[in-house]
This record gives structure tokens, C-alpha cells and sequence, in this order.
């Protein structure tokens, strides 16, 4: 390999337009956290494999220009397409990939927040309730981060919601879920973003 070229694997986030012959590219990488890349692609080289939002990837990239990030190979190994082919399930995966995007900056160790990214997309990509996988996550991103939401946001929750509060972030997902633990579900996303707002730095506009 190159030596002024590296490899690595990495999480689409956000795929932008920037010319007519560069696509923006923000993704996660358990190495290095949130950043981007610039891909050449064109449309017309049948060859070229089209990056999609959400692709998990292999890329290589140039490390002698420390400006900007150029791509020279972009590689998918895992496609999320399931996630487009329902309005709902989209928007609530593209909230939290907005609110990666929003809070994730320079952590000290970036593979759990790539992890969680990981899983939580693979989780909106199947069958599960969109609601519960976008509260789990973004509790389980506080809880990383440090924040106290199991001794401060907790006290937010009513009695007698937080048993089955417990059980929804913190036991597995299920294909098998109840109207009201939906309904409950939507009732902490919005908890959790008033929380946010009134006691952190982070960015919940999305949420």
C-alpha cells in the first residue's frame, strides 16, 4: 500500500453534493470519531460504486493533504436499504444521524459512540419500532458521554411509567411490541430532548 495513502472502516452519515464531480462524505470511523471525506464520483462510470446514506464502508484515503480529505477508493460492505423504503423508519434514523452529527466531536475514545452508531442503524434497518430504537439510543449516547440521565433525567419520569420505562431502554429490542410502550416511547423522546435543552451543551433541535 501506499504509504501516503491509509484504510479504514467508516459509517455514512450525510451525503452532500459539493460539485459536479465531488460528493461530501460525513461519517463516523471508530478511529478518528466524526469527520468527512471528498469522493470523486460520477455517474456516468458504470464502475464507480455509488455511496448510499447509512452504508457501512471500507474507503482509503489520501494522508498527505491535511486540508481536506480526499478519497480514493470507496468500497461498501454493508447497505441499509431497508431503512428507505419507509417514511417513518427514515425520519427517525436520519434524526439520529442528525444528532450524531450535531454532538459527536473529539472523544477520547470514538469506537463505542462507532459501535452504537452501528447497532442503532442496523436496528432501524430491520423490523423493529422506530420510537424505541431512537429513545434507546440516544439515552445509551448520554450514558456514554457521562451524562447523569440515570440519576438526574430519571426524576423527570412519572412512578408509575418507569418500570416499563426501565425495561424499554434497557432490555433488548423486541419484533414484538405494545401500542402503549410505542406511545410511552414517544412520551421519553420527548422527556429526554427538554432535558437536554435545560441542562447540557448538546444540540436536541433534531430530537
Amino acid at each position: 500500500m501506499n504509504l501516503a495513502n491509509e484504510s479504514g472502516e467508516v459509517t455514512i452519515l450525510r451525503i452532500a453534493q459539493t460539485s459536479e464531480h465531488f460528493l461530501k462524505l460525513d461519517y463516523i470511523s471508530p478511529n478518528e470519531g466524526l469527520t468527512y471525506g471528498l469522493l470523486r464520483y460520477s455517474p456516468k462510470n458504470r464502475y464507480t460504486n455509488k455511496p448510499d446514506i447509512f452504508d457501512t464502508a471500507e474507503i482509503l484515503f489520501e494522508t498527505k493533504n491535511k486540508a481536506k480529505k480526499f478519497l480514493n477508493n470507496y468500497t461498501s460492505t454493508e447497505k441499509r436499504t431497508t431503512i428507505g423504503r419507509e417514511y417513518k423508519r427514515l425520519d427517525y434514523a436520519c434524526c439520529f444521524s442528525h444528532f450524531i452529527l450535531d454532538n459527536v466531536s473529539h472523544v477520547p475514545d470514538p469506537n463505542e459512540l462507532y459501535q452504537l452508531t452501528k447497532k442503532t442503524l442496523n436496528a432501524f434497518n430491520s423490523n423493529y419500532s422506530p420510537e424505541i430504537i431512537l429513545i434507546k439510543a440516544i439515552y445509551t449516547f448520554l450514558r456514554i458521554e457521562g451524562f447523569p440521565v440515570d440519576r438526574e433525567w430519571w426524576k423527570s419520569i412519572p412512578e408509575a411509567e418507569k418500570e416499563t420505562s426501565r425495561m424499554i431502554l434497557k432490555n433488548p429490542l423486541s419484533l414484538k411490541t405494545l401500542k402503549s410502550e410505542i406511545t410511552l416511547a414517544i412520551r421519553l423522546r420527548k422527556l429526554i430532548a427538554q432535558w437536554i435543552q435545560k441542562t447540557t451543551d448538546l444540540k436536541s433541535s433534531q430530537l
